[in-house]
C-alpha cells in the first residue's frame, strides 16, 4: 500500500505545475489589454483637451459678443439721453429769452406814465390812418380799384391834416405822390364790373329763346279706311319715328332752334361764358375777358329775343370798352413810412 502512495504524492505536483502553465497566459492577455486600454486613453487625452479647449474659446466668444451688444445698447442710450440733453438746453434757453422779453415789457410799462387825453386821441387817429393806407393798397394791387385806392388816400390825408402834428408832413407828400401816380395809371372799376356781371347771370332765366313755328304733319291713317295689317303696322312705325325727331326751323334765324327740352343747356352755356368773361376781369386777363364777351353776345344774338335781351346786349357791349388790364403803381411807401413812425 505504500508505493501506490508515493506515486500519488508524486502525481500531485505535476497537476499543480499544469494549472500554473494554464494561468500564465491569461495573465498576460489581461496586461495586454490593461496597455491597450492606457494606450487608447494617452492617444485619446490631447483630442479630449483640445475639444475641451475650443469649447472654453466658444464660452469666451459668447461673453464677448454678449457684452459687444451691452456696450451697443448702452451707446444707444448715452446718444438719446445726449439728445434729450440739448433738447431740454434748447428749451431753457428759450424759456429763459422769453422771461427775458416779458420782463424787458414789464419794465417798459412800469416806467411808462398813464397817457394823457390828447395821447389817446393820437394814437386812436394813427390807427385810422393806417387802416386807411391798407385799404388803398387793397383796392389797387388785388381789386384795380385806382378810384377806390385814391379816395382812402384822400381820406387819411385828411386825417393826417386834422391832427396837425409837423413830424407828419413827410407822410403827406407820399400820399400826394402816390395819388398822382393812381390818377395816372386810370380808372377802371373792376369790382364794379364784376358786380354787373353777377347781375347779368341772375337774370339769364328771363331770357326768351328764338321759338319756330308750329309744324303739322299729314296723317295717312285718315285717308286710309280699312288699312291692311301691314301697311297699319308701318304707318304706326313711320309715326313713332317722326314723333322722336322733329327739326323745328324759323326762317330769319341763322341756325335751328333747338326743343324746349334742350333750351336747359342753352341757358348753361350762356351762364358760363358769363362766369368766365367775370373771371377773367378779376383775374386782369384782358383777352379771354374780350373773347368770352364776343361769344356771349354772338350767343344772345343767335338764340335770343325779347326786350330783356336787348338790355343785356347793351350792357356787354358797354363793357367791351372798358380796359380791365392796367398797371397800378407802387403806393405803398406811405404804409411803410406810418409803420416806422413813434408818436
Amino acid at each position: 500500500m505504500e508505493p501506490n502512495s508515493k506515486s500519488e504524492q508524486v502525481e500531485k505536483p505535476a497537476k499543480k505545475t499544469e494549472k500554473n502553465a494554464s494561468a500564465t497566459p491569461k495573465t498576460a492577455l489581461s496586461a495586454k489589454w490593461v496597455l491597450l486600454i492606457i494606450l487608447a486613453i494617452l492617444i485619446t487625452l490631447p483630442g479630449v483637451g483640445a475639444l475641451w479647449l475650443v469649447w472654453q474659446q466658444k464660452q469666451q466668444l459668447v461673453e464677448v459678443e454678449s457684452r459687444l451688444d451691452g456696450i451697443t445698447e448702452l451707446e444707444t442710450d448715452i446718444s438719446q439721453l445726449a439728445n434729450s440733453q440739448r433738447q431740454l438746453d434748447s428749451q431753457l434757453s428759450s424759456l429763459k429769452q422769453s422771461q427775458l422779453e416779458q420782463g424787458d415789457v414789464l419794465t417798459k410799462l412800469q416806467n411808462q406814465s398813464p397817457l394823457s387825453s390828447d395821447e389817446i386821441e393820437l394814437e386812436w387817429a394813427l390807427a385810422e390812418i393806417k387802416y386807411l393806407l391798407n385799404l388803398a393798397n387793397q383796392r389797387a394791387l388785388l381789386a384795380k380799384d385806382t378810384s377806390g385806392a385814391a379816395l382812402a388816400l384822400s381820406l387819411a390825408d385828411q386825417q393826417i391834416r386834422e391832427i396837425g402834428d409837423y413830424r407828419m408832413q413827410p407822410l403827406r407828400e407820399l400820399i400826394a405822390e402816390e395819388t398822382l401816380a393812381l390818377e395816372a395809371a386810370g380808372d377802371t372799376d373792376v369790382a364794379g364790373i364784376a358786380a354787373d356781371m353777377l347781375g347779368l347771370i341772375g337774370s339769364i332765366d328771363k331770357l326768351r329763346v328764338v321759338t319756330g313755328p308750329k309744324q303739322s304733319f299729314y296723317d295717312e291713317t285718315e285717308e286710309v279706311t280699312q288699312p291692311s295689317a301691314w301697311r297699319e303696322a308701318v304707318t304706326n312705325i313711320w309715326a313713332q319715328i317722326r314723333s322722336l325727331v322733329v327739326i323745328r326751323q324759323q326762317q330769319d334765324a341763322p341756325a335751328a332752334v333747338l326743343m324746349p327740352e334742350q333750351r336747359y343747356f342753352l341757358y348753361q352755356n350762356l351762364r358760363l361764358q358769363l362766369e368766365t368773361a367775370r373771371f377773367s376781369a378779376l383775374s386782369g386777363n384782358q383777352k379771354m375777358f374780350e373773347q368770352s364777351l364776343q361769344s356771349t353776345i354772338s350767343w344772345l344774338e343767335q338764340y335770343f329775343v325779347g326786350d330783356h335781351r336787348d338790355a343785356m346786349l347793351e350792357s356787354l357791349q358797354n363793357m367791351q370798352n372798358q380796359a380791365i388790364s392796367i398797371e397800378t403803381p407802387d403806393i405803398s411807401g406811405s404804409l411803410r413810412w406810418l409803420k416806422g413812425f413813434e408818436p
